[in-house]
C-alpha cells in the first residue's frame, strides 16, 4: 500500500504542475524546432515489454507488450512534456491457471513528465485496458486501469530520429482485493520529416607557411559572449531558454573543435552575497557549461574553467533585468585558426 501511496501522490503532483503550464496555448504545427531542441507537437511509435505480477484472485501474472503511437507535446518556454498514445496491448500469462494464455485488447495511454537538462524525464503514466480488461476482473466493466511512474532518456538517432529509452513501474487502479504491479521497459522512436541542426559550415581556409617566430602572432585570442546563457538566482540551473540554446550551441562547437585549440568557461556571479560564495558559485556555473560542452564531444583537454564571482558585473543596477545580465557565462577561445569561421558557426545558432 505504501509503494501504491507513492505512486499515486507523484501521479497527482505530476499533473498538478502539468496543469498550471496549460495556460501556454498549444499550437498546432507538427515537429517544430530541431531533432536536439524538440517544440510542439512530435508523433512516435512505442514498443515496450516486461513482467506482472501473478495475483492471489486474478490470473494475471506473465508477460505484457505494447505497441503504440503516440503523441508528444512539448510545451515552449517549459521543461513539461505531455503524451497520448493509442496501441495494443499483448500478454503471455506465465500463471498456473485455466483458460486461454493470451489477453488482448485496446491500450490507451496519457503521460506528464518534467525534462531535466540532461535530458532525462521523469513523471507519471495512466493506462487504461478496453474491451477485454474482464480478464483482470476490474471493478469497472469493459475498463482495466494502471498508474505509475515512468522514467524515459531523450537523444538522437543518426540526426533523423529522436528516441526515448527508459521503463516505468505500476500498479492497478480498481482491482478489488488485488495489488497487481508491472515493470517494462520501452523504447519511443519520431516519424515523419524533422529537421537537423543547422550549422554554417566552416569555409575551408588554405593553410600558408609560416615563420615559428611569427607563429605566436598568428594564433590570437578571440573572444565572444554566446549570447542568452543566464542562470537562475543563486543556482548553477539555467533558465529554460539557455538550456536549450546551450545545448545548440555545445553541438555546434563540438562539430567545428578544429577551428580552436581551447576554450576558456568563465563564470560570473551577481552582486549580492560575500565575494567567497560568489566565487564558488560562479566556479560551478563555469562546470555546468563546461560539462555540456564535453557531453556534446568538445575534448576535455579543450576545456578549461574559471570562476570571476562578482568581480566583472556588467552594470551595478539591481534590478532583476540587471541582476540576470551579471549572472552569466563567458567562452573566450584561444588558439583561434580562423575568427570568422568560428564567429558564423557561433552566429548560426538561433536564440
Amino acid at each position: 500500500m505504501l509503494v501504491r501511496t507513492l505512486i499515486s501522490l507523484l501521479f497527482t503532483a505530476s499533473f498538478s504542475l502539468h496543469a498550471n503550464e496549460s495556460r501556454l496555448a498549444l499550437k498546432p504545427e507538427v515537429q517544430r524546432g530541431d531533432i536536439r531542441n524538440p517544440q510542439g507537437l512530435w508523433p512516435l511509435l512505442g514498443a515496450s515489454m516486461g513482467l506482472m505480477d501473478s495475483g492471489a484472485n486474478v490470473r494475471s501474472g506473465g508477460v505484457p507488450m505494447h505497441l503504440k503511437v503516440i503523441g508528444s507535446y512539448y510545451f515552449d518556454g517549459t521543461p513539461w512534456i505531455a503524451d497520448a498514445g493509442l496501441g495494443l496491448h499483448n500478454e503471455f500469462l506465465t500463471q498456473d491457471g485455466g483458460g486461454n494464455d493470451l489477453i488482448q485488447s485496446l491500450y490507451t495511454e496519457v503521460a506528464a513528465r518534467y525534462q531535466f537538462t540532461n535530458k532525462w524525464q521523469l513523471g507519471a503514466i495512466w493506462n487504461t485496458l478496453v474491451d477485454n480488461p474482464d480478464r483482470y476482473k476490474s471493478n469497472t466493466e469493459n475498463l482495466a486501469s494502471f498508474i505509475g511512474v515512468q522514467a524515459l532518456k531523450e537523444f538522437t538517432w543518426d540526426e533523423k530520429y529522436l528516441v526515448r529509452a527508459g521503463g516505468r513501474v505500476m500498479t492497478d487502479v480498481g482491482i478489488g482485493g488485488e495489488s497487481i504491479n508491472t515493470i517494462m521497459g520501452e523504447v519511443q522512436v519520431s516519424f515523419g520529416d524533422s529537421q537537423k541542426v543547422a550549422v554554417q559550415p566552416a569555409p575551408v581556409i588554405k593553410s600558408e607557411p609560416i615563420a615559428p617566430h611569427l607563429a605566436r602572432q598568428a594564433v590570437q585570442t578571440f573572444q565572444i559572449d554566446p549570447g542568452p546563457v543566464n542562470f537562475e538566482s543563486d543556482s548553477t540551473r539555467l533558465v529554460n531558454t539557455s538550456q536549450q540554446y546551450l545545448r545548440r550551441l555545445a553541438r555546434a562547437l563540438a562539430d567545428n573543435r578544429q577551428l580552436f585549440d581551447r576554450v576558456e568557461v568563465i563564470g560570473h556571479a551577481d552582486q549580492r552575497g560575500p565575494h567567497p560564495y560568489n566565487k564558488k558559485l560562479s566556479e560551478n556555473r563555469a562546470q555546468t557549461i563546461a560539462n555540456s560542452l564535453l557531453a556534446a564531444g568538445i575534448n576535455k583537454s579543450q576545456i578549461r574553467t574559471v570562476g570571476k564571482g562578482k568581480s566583472e558585473l556588467l552594470t551595478q543596477s539591481t534590478s532583476p533585468t540587471a541582476l540576470a545580465r551579471n549572472r552569466r557565462v563567458q567562452l573566450e577561445f584561444h588558439g583561434v585558426k580562423n575568427q570568422t569561421a568560428l564567429k558564423n558557426v557561433i552566429d548560426s545558432v538561433s536564440r
